[in-house]
């Protein structure tokens, strides 16, 4: 017996079968956006999206086209950013690990982020240093 799958079958149309099931979910759909509905719907991408909603007759004006053209290379670049950032964890110095928020990293939470000192808190003139007389208790 063979599994069944969890994905909607929808999403696992072929372009012909999706073409087919869209010309009836056009005339239901009420959002704002066909376009985006459309890649969510059927579970494409924004360009795909385009492409049939063309072939089905829909106007779609090269602006737009663009514009999302230009949304979606900003995604990718903000996410190569947040990469090569969490990837330019510096050296730690003297044992101590430190990146662009925190000046000491302590630890790392479950999810993964760094917790410590900041930068601010170490550069921030609220903190008084106290001289510290010599103990001979502690030596």
């Amino acid at each position: 017996m063979s599994k069944k799958s969890n994905i909607p079958r929808r999403k696992r149309f072929r372009k012909e079968a999706r073409l087919k099931s869209a010309k009836t979910w056009i005339q239901t759909y009420t959002g704002k956006s066909i376009i985006t509905g459309y890649a969510k719907w059927y579970g494409v991408d924004k360009f795909c999206a385009i492409k049939e909603l063309r072939l089905l007759g829909i106007i779609i004006p090269e602006s737009l086209e663009h514009q999302f053209k230009t949304s979606i290379q900003a995604e990718i670049e903000q996410k190569k950013k947040r990469k090569e950032s969490k990837e330019l964890v510096k050296e730690p110095i003297y044992g101590i690990d430190f990146d662009e928020y925190c000046s000491v990293i302590m630890g790392f939470t479950s999810g993964g982020a760094s917790y410590g000192i900041s930068h601010d808190e170490v550069f921030s003139e609220d903190i008084e240093f106290e001289d510290f007389e010599e103990d001979e208790n502690l030596f």
